[in-house]
Protein backbone atom coordinates (compact mmCIF):
# COMPACT_ATOMS: atom_id res chain seq x y z
CA UNK A 1 0.00 0.00 0.00
CA UNK A 2 1.17 2.98 -0.82
CA UNK A 3 1.81 6.26 1.60
CA UNK A 4 -0.20 9.24 0.35
CA UNK A 5 2.09 12.61 0.82
CA UNK A 6 1.09 15.62 3.01
CA UNK A 7 -1.32 18.02 1.13
CA UNK A 8 1.23 20.81 -0.73
CA UNK A 9 4.24 18.46 -0.60
CA UNK A 10 5.89 16.49 -3.12
CA UNK A 11 6.54 12.58 -2.95
CA UNK A 12 10.52 12.22 -2.33
CA UNK A 13 10.89 10.49 -5.21
CA UNK A 14 9.29 13.32 -7.47
CA UNK A 15 11.87 16.03 -5.86
CA UNK A 16 15.11 16.31 -8.23
CA UNK A 17 17.79 18.99 -6.83
CA UNK A 18 20.39 20.41 -9.03
CA UNK A 19 23.91 21.76 -8.56
CA UNK A 20 24.52 25.41 -8.27
CA UNK A 21 26.28 24.99 -11.93
CA UNK A 22 23.03 23.16 -13.31
CA UNK A 23 20.86 25.88 -11.48
CA UNK A 24 22.85 28.91 -12.85
CA UNK A 25 22.20 27.64 -16.36
CA UNK A 26 18.11 27.13 -16.15
CA UNK A 27 17.96 30.73 -14.34
CA UNK A 28 20.65 31.91 -17.41
CA UNK A 29 23.06 33.74 -14.61
CA UNK A 30 26.49 32.35 -13.41
CA UNK A 31 27.29 30.45 -10.90
CA UNK A 32 29.27 33.47 -8.77
CA UNK A 33 25.49 35.15 -8.56
CA UNK A 34 24.12 32.15 -6.74
CA UNK A 35 27.35 31.90 -4.53
CA UNK A 36 27.22 35.37 -3.82
CA UNK A 37 23.53 35.19 -2.65
CA UNK A 38 24.31 32.21 -0.57
CA UNK A 39 25.97 34.01 1.69
CA UNK A 40 24.38 37.78 1.20
CA UNK A 41 21.06 38.66 0.28
CA UNK A 42 19.65 34.67 0.61
CA UNK A 43 16.95 35.76 -1.88
CA UNK A 44 17.32 31.92 -3.44
CA UNK A 45 16.32 29.02 -1.30
CA UNK A 46 19.50 26.35 -0.96
CA UNK A 47 19.67 23.36 0.61
CA UNK A 48 22.86 22.41 2.13
CA UNK A 49 24.18 18.59 2.80
CA UNK A 50 27.28 19.11 4.13
CA UNK A 51 29.69 21.08 2.25
CA UNK A 52 27.34 20.81 -1.31
CA UNK A 53 24.53 23.27 -1.83
CA UNK A 54 21.44 21.58 -4.10
CA UNK A 55 19.05 23.73 -5.63
CA UNK A 56 15.05 22.70 -5.78
CA UNK A 57 14.33 24.31 -9.40
CA UNK A 58 10.53 24.22 -8.76
CA UNK A 59 10.95 26.58 -5.15
CA UNK A 60 14.16 28.72 -6.54
CA UNK A 61 11.66 29.73 -9.55
CA UNK A 62 8.81 30.58 -7.32
CA UNK A 63 11.44 32.40 -5.64
CA UNK A 64 12.78 34.30 -8.74
CA UNK A 65 9.19 35.27 -9.48
CA UNK A 66 8.32 36.94 -6.37
CA UNK A 67 11.27 39.68 -6.82
CA UNK A 68 9.85 40.63 -10.07
CA UNK A 69 9.27 44.34 -10.42
CA UNK A 70 7.49 46.66 -13.71
CA UNK A 71 5.94 44.78 -16.31
CA UNK A 72 2.51 43.77 -16.08
CA UNK A 73 2.36 43.47 -12.31
CA UNK A 74 -1.38 44.70 -10.72
CA UNK A 75 0.52 48.24 -9.77
CA UNK A 76 2.20 48.73 -13.06
CA UNK A 77 -0.82 50.59 -14.65
CA UNK A 78 -1.55 52.70 -11.80
CA UNK A 79 2.24 53.82 -11.67
CA UNK A 80 2.48 54.69 -15.20
CA UNK A 81 2.67 58.87 -15.26
CA UNK A 82 -0.21 60.36 -17.97
CA UNK A 83 0.86 62.57 -20.48
CA UNK A 84 0.55 66.63 -19.72
CA UNK A 85 -2.66 67.84 -20.54
CA UNK A 86 -4.52 64.46 -19.09
CA UNK A 87 -4.05 64.96 -15.41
Amino acid sequence: MQEEAEPGTKPVAESVFVSDREMARILGVSVQLLQKDRTTAKRIPVIRLGDRCLYDPPAVLDAVRAMTVGGNTPNAERMRRRPRGQR
